[in-house]
């Protein structure tokens, strides 16, 4: 069931679908997609039993009209979400863009059953200058080197490893307007913060083995630095958006990480 709410001047899209279990899943996409990428997962869940919330992020696939775009608006945005629902047990599980709002929701909410990022850095480390400043004016570089259909191939062609998955992402990414894409890279690329935090229920962390988008594969060995206790897999033949590239193995790690948190929660 497709549902709405309305907030910070966005109309804000998902989808709801009942299930046996206790615990929700809920599925925060990555940048320029919308919740559709989810499809090989939502089948999944459903079949095992999980309800599902599919947002789309603000900017993004039906989510709309913004004129403004923060990963802590939309954080929030899942919060009013799940206040709506009134959900006690859910998982957020995000993907790149996604996964930095799981982080940022986890940061100023937290009480969550459990969270899983993939293709993401942490948001709450030190970074060096560089680094920090290169993601900043990515969304400027972006626009000098490229023209728009340009950049949407070279974006689709960049987050896959299989030809499914770049025919898929490559749909998706000529659905967004150039001036959503921009209004939203800019909120986008503006995230990072270094804070003292930790997370209150269990993190796994999962990327593409093939991943070569910005520095992942570089930050990949900090997140038990700085989680520890934090479990991180690797999908062989993956790239960035490895649950379309490998969606059976990425459905594995997911259904595992849900048991384990599920476990741990009963015996808290």
């Amino acid at each position: 069931m497709e549902k709405h709410i309305n907030r910070e001047g966005c109309r804000i899209t998902y989808e709801y679908l009942p299930g046996s279990h206790a615990i929700s899943i809920i599925l925060v996409h990555g940048y320029g997609l919308h919740r559709t990428m989810w499809e090989p997962q939502v089948g999944f869940l459903q079949k095992k039993g999980y309800p599902v919330i599919n947002i789309d992020v603000r900017g993004h696939g039906n989510s709309r009209p913004t004129g403004e775009f923060s990963v802590k608006l939309a954080a929030e945005d899942i919060r009013a979400i799940i206040d709506m629902e009134s959900l006690e047990q859910y998982l957020l599980c995000g993907l790149s863009m996604g996964a930095f709002v799981v982080q940022e929701y986890a940061f100023l909410f937290g009480g969550a059953t459990g969270y899983m990022l993939t293709g993401v850095t942490p948001l709450c480390i030190p970074y060096p200058k560089w680094e920090k400043t290169l993601l900043a004016y990515s969304g400027p570089i972006m626009r000098f080197f490229y023209t728009w259909a340009g950049l949407k191939k070279a974006m689709s062609k960049g987050s896959t490893y299989t030809k499914p998955a770049l025919l898929r992402v490559g749909q998706m990414f000529e659905e967004i307007e150039k001036q959503e894409f921009l209004v939203s890279w800019q909120g986008f690329s503006t995230c990072l913060h270094e804070e003292s935090f930790k997370f209150d229920a269990p993190l796994l962390v999962a990327a593409g083995e093939q991943d070569t988008r910005g520095t992942i594969q570089k930050h990949l060995s900090d997140w038990q630095t700085h989680y520890p206790g934090c479990v991180v897999k690797t999908l062989p033949n993956a790239g960035h958006v490895a649950n379309l590239d490998q969606p059976e193995q990425f459905n594995k790690i997911l259904l595992s990480f849900i048991n384990d948190c599920e476990s741990a929660r009963s015996h808290s």
